[in-house]
């Protein structure tokens, strides 16, 4: 018998998922695990035919449609493709050499500066780390080199943040980027200095 998970968007929008694709995702497994302990609660599975469908509801996460279907995507093509893993120093910030193919079209095509947000937001809250650490590597490269003006915008930032207080607040949520940031240039230069000396 085939299962499958169903995945619901803040939309309301239904996203299928093979149940052998699931494990990557920590909560995702969580929920099976309590499921399947949890004899007393059979409504939020239904037969179909040979098909048996969990139906996992992700409204409170708030997690689009658009980044969803992102996510679905990933965790069927991880099945079939396992993504190389990568980890810093980076000799370049072609994420067609770091990644496969697919992986960089998959992260760059069609994917704008809020798109990418939320498939971060959408793979921290659901605990697939290989998604969040191509989508933050996008990101990083996404932002690396840009001036503040041209950062403000993107993140929300409608001021130069004069106001200590609302600079440690914007610092506090966006903290996942000034340390991608950080360790990119950390890496950056290291490699630099390793070519110099050599």
């Amino acid at each position: 018998m085939v299962k499958t998970v169903q995945l619901i968007s803040v939309e309301g929008d239904a996203f299928q998922v093979p149940l052998s694709c699931c494990h990557l995702s920590e909560v995702i497994y969580c929920e099976l695990e309590c499921h399947s302990d949890d004899e007393d609660e059979p409504k939020n599975e239904t037969q179909n035919g040979t098909n048996s469908c969990l139906t996992l509801s992700l409204t409170a996460s708030r997690i689009r449609s658009s980044a969803l279907q992102k996510v679905t995507d990933f965790l069927i093509h991880f099945e079939e493709e396992e993504m190389i893993p990568f980890s810093p120093p980076f000799s370049t910030e072609n994420l067609g050499e770091i990644v496969q193919k697919w992986y960089a079209d998959f992260i760059t095509l069609g994917v704008d500066h809020s798109l990418l947000t939320d498939i971060i937001s959408a793979a921290n809250f659901l605990g697939i780390q290989p998604l969040l650490k191509l989508a933050v590597l996008a990101m990083s490269i996404n932002i690396n080199g840009k001036s503040p003006e041209t950062l403000r915008p993107m993140f929300g930032m409608s001021n130069n943040l004069n106001n200590s207080e609302q600079k440690t607040r914007v610092m506090e949520e966006n903290e996942w980027a000034f340390e991608a940031r950080r360790q990119f240039e950390e890496n950056h230069n290291t490699i630099k200095s390793d070519h110099t000396g050599s």
